[in-house]
């Protein structure tokens, strides 16, 4: 493994082969699917393959095809609609085909999406990650592009239900020969205010649009308690300032993350066990995955 935080793995081989149980489960599914999935190395390259082949397939040339063509289809169909035709269906027709011809793209695109993710050596690794759930092996992070999530947080392609065994033997991560780096208090204050951000632009622009038409209105109808609108300009202004402070802040820290997420993967790859990482560090490592 390379020191890159996008190399972090779900689960490393050490994980896997702390329980017995977990790791009997694990080899017969490398047998069914034909992969090696101690293999770490083989792994993080296969998962990068396959997430690269995903993302040119959503970015594609048949996506760019089917947005041109919704685009030029429900500009033409308003178009026809507006100029109230003599046969309205003769003159929507041509525009209502570009528009099946862009839903027929995207549905091959989402099709192409599915197959792709039904590859054997997908299929066994969700069997594999649902198996070192059931057994209590510490699961860095489930990819969201492995099960196909969308927008509306629905899986395409979710893990699979796996129960382990009664009695089996939880993971046994004292035998792990290092344990996880110690998580800085930088990145720790970053997992803190890594949420907060993203709002201080709009409220600013708001406070500062209202403040103005209060000030103008003021000036229209001659009412003095109206200026007092303008203390909305300098609450926006502020605001603007706190957002600046804020995001320039949590840049600072994310230089801190990153290099976080380099020492899990550097302690991942030697056979320390990866808890489940935060919201806001598995955010920071999609935008390097």
């Amino acid at each position: 493994m390379t020191d890159h935080p996008g190399d972090l793995l779900p689960v490393g081989a050490h994980a896997l082969s702390a329980d017995p149980r977990l790791a009997a489960a694990v080899r017969d599914f490398g047998s069914t699917y034909g992969y090696d999935y101690f293999d770490d190395a083989a792994v993080a390259r296969t998962l990068a393959e396959h997430r690269a082949a995903l993302r040119r397939l959503g970015r594609g040339g048949l996506v760019w095809a089917g947005s041109l063509a919704a685009a030029v289809g429900i500009v033409w169909l308003v178009w026809a609609a507006t100029r109230t035709p003599d046969n309205m269906a003769v003159a929507v027709a041509p525009p209502a085909a570009v528009l099946v011809l862009a839903l027929a793209a995207f549905v091959q695109v989402n099709l192409q999406g599915r197959r792709g993710l039904r590859h054997p050596f997908l299929e066994g690794y969700r069997h594999v990650l649902a198996a070192a759930l059931a057994h209590d092996a510490p699961v860095a992070f489930v990819p969201a592009w492995l099960t196909g999530r969308g927008g509306a947080q629905l899986d395409v392609a979710p893990l699979p239900s796996y129960a382990a065994p009664a009695g089996a033997p939880s993971t046994r991560e004292g035998t792990a020969p290092v344990g996880p780096p110690p998580k800085p208090a930088e990145v720790e204050e970053y997992e803190r205010i890594a949420e907060h951000g993203g709002w201080h632009d709009e409220a600013g622009w708001t406070l500062v649009v209202a403040g103005a038409v209060g000030v103008g209105y003021a000036v229209a109808e001659d009412l003095p308690a109206a200026y007092a609108s303008v203390l909305l300009v300098g609450l926006g202004i502020l605001t603007w300032i706190a957002g600046h402070r804020l995001g320039r802040r949590q840049q600072e820290l994310s230089r801190a993350a990153r290099r976080y997420l380099d020492e899990l993967t550097r302690s991942q790859a030697a056979g320390a066990p990866v808890h489940e990482l935060s919201p806001p560090l598995r955010k920071l490592l999609d935008t390097r995955l």
